[in-house]
């Protein structure tokens, strides 16, 4: 008999086919010795908290009871069974085969010595395409107890999920477990079972703690108490809808594992999903003064766990497509409140506050990209949905945005300069998204992101009838492009930064060959507008990137490489001044920055380079995934020697991946949020009870 709810049939640690409950056909995965494991899968959807099962078996992070940040550190035992009277033993005991595909956790726990296994799936419901029903706080699991032994067992189960604050913030429903009195997140179950016998146990756990203040002490109510009045309406609203729930989830699942996509693929978009329910909330509206519609207020933080700020530009740049694609009502709502924070001269805030704070926006932090990239997720918004009244909510705002750049043109020549404000002998901050790794004068990076949201506002200003503007970000694009080439183009690549007066006293240029030089053009591409660097000099640039960058890892590609061939040093001669930065490992020009080096991958896509393009991305998910193990830990950085974790735990930018199919077909946001898969998940995303 096989084993439920899945069935590998490879080793672990690395891909296999599955069969598993749920899906009529096998699919791929990565099932993991779950003691090998490094960060758990955590349960919970959008604006909802979370908790990981952890590869032992035990519950390890929770934010459930908004113990966001940083999330409460349980580590305690949730299933414990007792055999025949006498043998006491909990999950942790048992050799766990762990596969998740977020938000399904399964896991076959064996109990050898006891002749006893414990199939373990656990569902949070995600729904993609249906932002209302994920948005519920509760869990589904089913467990199956199967006697392996030749003579009958009498098994006694206790499950004990986390402890709420107070009682009525949590409980469970089951139809099998009987619920302690006075303790409604404790249950129990006995079955005696013949030799080869199954038993089926399910329930479901709700938890419902509405109020909380944030990192600032700001009241909130989270979006979920306008859908329920109390934890027993969730727990009834779960367990009626159970079968439903599950199948919606595996649904959505299986259309994506049926695109015949790499293994390593379809596994990280479902993988990557993990970050909304780590990092996201999502806050009612309840007074007449806040500015919100009555949707409320959806965020999603940089990193609870090792980076805690709310909706950083830069991160969600990379990291906001699962929301844009399968979301755009919450998508609209996050970008209402960058418009909302906006200031008169058209500067927008780097982010909405530290820690969990909503309404303590920063601003000259990162600010050469912020506004631009702002305008064009403005644009990639108005592209998902196709609204006028986007542009009519939007437009102006981008606008202004756009215009304020011009403001960080130091030498009038069209492009945006670099406004390090480090500190002599020191990295940080380098303001802009490689913020400890300063740069000077004129930067690839920069100036090319400017030149992309010019592209995107001459985009967005035609779509909304302004020729006048139209025209402006036209011909400052035109003015800007042969000034990009003379300063920055090598011969065969484009130097990180060039300041001819040397007015930083940092010299005049910098030659290395940053992996992601060619950002502007991924831009671009995603944007489905014309092109701002010469074609024959992007594919000479993707040559030297694969000569320098790619070859100087096995990895994925390293972010700063000389000419030579050596990884650049950032750190020589500087130092830090947070103590967390000395490591020498955390450089990022000698690292790998996992969201910035997909898109690299995306850009040798779009240039018809599928091979370089893949082995690129596919090399960072096996590190993650397969040497490292943290499929549900994903890191910013990694290291170019190992493929190890190096800093930036749980990152909201590598969500980039699901921009991956859009280059491989092709395409933009507008012509992808019609293709067959997007438009058959969401069509996918009806709950009925």
């Amino acid at each position: 008999m096989q084993s439920w709810p899945f069935h590998s049939n490879g080793t672990r640690q690395t891909w296999t086919t599955i069969d598993a409950a749920g899906f009529s056909d096998p699919v791929w995965g990565c099932v993991y010795d779950g003691h090998r494991l490094n960060g758990g899968m955590p349960l919970g959807a959008l604006g909802t908290g979370y908790f990981t099962i952890e590869g032992n078996g035990r519950i390890g992070h929770c934010s459930i009871y908004n113990d966001f940040v940083p999330p409460r550190r349980l580590d305690r035992e949730w299933l414990t069974c007792t055999i025949d009277g006498v043998h006491t033993v909990s999950l942790s005991a048992a050799d766990i085969a762990y596969w998740g595909h977020y938000p399904v956790l399964d896991m076959v726990a064996t109990l050898p010595r006891h002749q006893l296994s414990i199939g373990v799936r656990a569902v949070a419901p995600l729904i993609l395409g249906n932002s209302a029903q994920s948005n519920m706080p509760a869990v589904v699991f089913e467990l199956v107890l199967h006697n392996t032994s030749s003579h009958a067992q009498h098994v006694a189960l206790r499950i004990d999920m986390p402890p709420p604050p107070h009682v009525e913030a949590a409980m469970l429903h089951s139809d099998t477990l009987t619920i302690v009195p006075q303790r409604p997140t404790v249950g129990t179950y006995s079955v005696t079972l013949a030799p080869q016998q199954q038993a089926q146990v399910r329930f479901a756990f709700a938890w419902y703690l509405p109020h909380w203040r944030d990192s600032g002490s700001e009241a909130h109510i989270h979006r979920y108490a306008q859908r329920y009045q109390h934890v027993q309406e969730v727990a009834h609203a779960a367990w009626r809808r159970f079968d439903a729930l599950v199948a919606a989830v595996c649904g959505w699942q299986a259309l994506i594992y049926a695109q015949g996509l790499a293994p390593w693929l379809a596994d990280a978009l479902i993988q990557s999903l993990y970050s909304l329910a780590k990092n996201s909330i999502w806050i009612a509206r309840t007074r007449h003064d806040e500015w919100w519609d009555a949707d409320g207020w959806f965020v999603h933080n940089e990193s609870h766990t090792s980076c805690p700020i709310t909706e950083t530009v830069v991160c969600r740049m990379h990291g906001h497509f699962p929301i844009l694609l399968f979301f755009p009502e919450l998508e609209q709502s996050t970008l209402a409140g960058f418009r909302h924070f906006q200031i008169r001269d058209g500067e927008i805030p780097f982010t909405f506050g530290m820690g969990t704070s909503m309404r303590e926006p920063r601003y000259h932090c990162q600010h050469p990209l912020n506004a631009g990239q702002y305008a064009q997720m403005i644009w990639r918004l108005y592209q998902r949905t196709g609204q006028r009244a986007i542009l009519d909510d939007f437009y102006v705002s981008a606008k202004d945005a756009i215009r304020y750049q011009y403001s960080l043109d130091d030498d009038n020549d069209g492009l945006i300069n670099e406004q390090a404000h480090v500190l002599p002998d020191q990295l940080w901050p380098a303001n802009q998204f490689y913020d400890i790794w300063p740069w000077w004068g004129t930067s690839s990076y920069v100036a090319g992101i400017g030149m992309a949201t010019l592209a995107c506002g001459h985009a967005l200003a035609q779509a909304y009838g302004d020729a006048a503007f139209a025209d402006e970000c036209a011909h400052r694009l035109q003015r800007a492009q042969p000034t990009f080439d003379a300063k920055l183009w090598t011969g065969s690549y484009y130097r990180l930064w060039a300041d001819p007066t040397n007015q930083q006293g940092q010299g005049t240029h910098n030659d290395v060959s940053l992996a992601n030089q060619l950002m502007a053009q991924w831009c671009v591409r995603i944007a489905g507008v014309a092109d701002v660097l010469p074609s024959a000099h992007v594919d000479a640039a993707l040559q030297t990137v694969a000569r320098l960058n790619m070859a100087a890892t096995a990895h994925g590609l390293v972010n700063g490489v000389t000419a030579a061939g050596e990884r650049y040093d950032s750190r020589e001669k500087r130092k830090t001044i947070f103590e967390a930065e000395a490591d020498e490992q955390n450089d990022f020009a000698k690292q790998i920055f996992v969201a910035e080096n997909l898109c690299a991958a995306m850009t040798f896509l779009y240039q018809g380079d599928r091979h370089t393009g893949l082995r690129i991305a596919e090399r960072i998910y096996t590190a993650i995934a397969c040497i490292s193990c943290t499929p549900w830990k994903q890191y910013c950085l990694i290291d170019a020697d190992s493929g190890l974790p190096v800093w930036g735990e749980d990152y909201y930018s590598n969500m980039v991946v699901w921009a991956i199919p859009m280059a491989l077909a092709q395409q933009h946001v507008g012509t992808y949020a019609q293709s067959a898969l997007v438009r058959a998940i969401c069509a996918s995303a009806t709950i009925t009870d």
